[in-house]
């Protein structure tokens, strides 16, 4: 994906519509009403499930951004101290680096990045629950509905640009709001005694190096892919 700050306009608005129409706005809008329902811990477990894999889909996108979303903002307007304070709490509450959030959205954790305490999965439910409806209430909500309104409107560039800060900001405010929280989707989950047995004989042959490789020419191929030089 091109770099954000590299896009023409044509691009950055195309973003946009992606980013307001991503899965993650769904999934908040079931989990909201399965909340709102007083649903079961079971309900809430499965749509759940669904909301943070969505936000680690929306944060593919997102996640190469590290410009500074004030730099450039015109000073004292009221958006601009909003977003001040905003983005002081960010700061002052993240506890880790981008590479080591990349890693947690893999379900990795690097040695600098030791696993938060409170497991997502073992809150008593009143606490899960609390936390369910703090993340479904993030200000990304409803930044994305202002969002939706500004596009169908055929705004000015500049007008966009500004829109996208605020939407940015907003990101790393539920950025924050995971971060003293581990969720493994894949947690608990059986793995079939087979499916161990050939991922073991295949990490062995990797490391006696019999494990056999694939171009990426066969591997476009096999699955009728047209390579293309971007250079």
């Amino acid at each position: 994906m091109p770099n954000i700050t590299e896009m023409s306009p044509t691009e950055f608005r195309d973003l946009l519509h992606t980013l307001v129409n991503e899965e993650l706005f769904k999934s908040r809008e079931r989990l909201a009403a399965l909340l709102a329902k007083d649903s079961s811990r079971e309900e809430l477990n499965a749509e759940f499930f669904h909301f943070h894999g969505d936000y680690v889909d929306f944060a593919f996108w997102l996640e190469k951004y590290e410009e500074d979303p004030l730099e450039g903002l015109t000073p004292d307007t009221p958006l601009a101290k909003k977003l001040r304070r905003q983005r002081e709490y960010v700061l002052a509450n993240r506890k880790t680096t981008l590479k080591e959030r990349n890693f947690r959205r893999m379900g990795l954790y690097l040695n600098s990045d030791p696993m938060p305490k409170k497991k997502i999965t073992e809150l008593p439910l009143d606490e899960y629950r609390n936390l369910l409806c703090f993340l479904v209430a993030q200000e990304i909500f409803r930044v994305r509905e202002r969002l939706v309104v500004l596009l169908n409107k055929n705004p000015s560039d500049e007008a966009l640009d500004v829109a996208f800060r605020e939407f940015y900001v907003a990101y790393e405010l539920l950025e924050v709001a995971f971060e003293d929280y581990h969720y493994d989707p894949d947690e608990g989950l059986e793995l079939r005694p087979e499916f161990a047995e050939e991922l073991d004989r295949r990490i062995a042959d990797h490391e006696a190096g019999t494990a056999k490789t694939f171009t990426l020419e066969e591997v476009a191929k096999e699955f009728g892919v047209k390579l293309k030089c971007t250079r």
